[in-house]
């Protein structure tokens, strides 16, 4: 499988607002702490995969709830996949194996992994600890944005060699937001 990359476009941050918005009433009984975008689509100026990363920070007494809201609206459950803390969902229309690579829905709209976070787990932290090293840094947003582009010429066996072809330049932008090799520790234990 081939990963598709494409230059920022400022339309990923209205396509997140209105995600959000529809999240904010399927969850409308669920008391959660906040829905943010992450992932690459959230960080003007880099190259991205065309998927919307969206984590819903939630206290672990509100996982039930997140989750018969978000199955109720039409939303698969994916469990945790082997990282704690992180509950994906496929967004309506998707099932399990239906990992996003950067192709458009049938109607041309933006795909997107939605997850609930538990917070303070280690796979929140990463994804806000990379956005805000991104956010802040364009030498590593740079490089980041240039090993994409040339990871997008190559095929992978499935999302996760993808994932994994990245890990070194994600550890060295986590160093950069201050990680220790503990911090690495749980990171590491769900890659492998």
């Amino acid at each position: 499988m081939r990963v598709t990359i494409e230059p920022y476009d400022p339309a990923w941050a209205e396509e997140f607002q209105k995600a959000k918005t529809s999240l904010e009433d399927i969850l409308k009984d669920v008391q959660y702490i906040s829905i943010e975008h992450v992932g690459s689509t959230s960080i003007p100026g880099l190259f991205a995969k065309p998927v919307i990363d969206i984590d819903i920070i939630i206290k672990p007494s509100s996982l039930s709830a997140t989750r018969i809201a978000l199955v109720g609206a039409g939303y698969t459950d994916c469990g945790e996949m082997d990282v704690p803390g992180r509950h994906a969902y496929r967004q309506p229309g998707y099932d399990k194996h239906g990992a996003a690579h950067g192709e458009r829905t049938t109607e041309g709209h933006l795909r997107r992994n939605t997850y609930a976070m538990i917070e303070g787990c280690a796979a929140l932290k990463n994804h806000l600890d990379v956005r805000t090293v991104l956010l802040e840094d364009a030498a590593l947003r740079e490089e980041y944005g240039a090993l994409k582009r040339t990871l997008a010429d190559r095929e992978f066996k499935n999302i996760g060699a993808y994932a994994r072809a990245k890990s070194n330049i994600l550890q060295k932008i986590l160093r950069s937001a201050g990680w220790t090799d503990e911090d690495f520790a749980p990171v590491i234990a769900a890659d492998s």
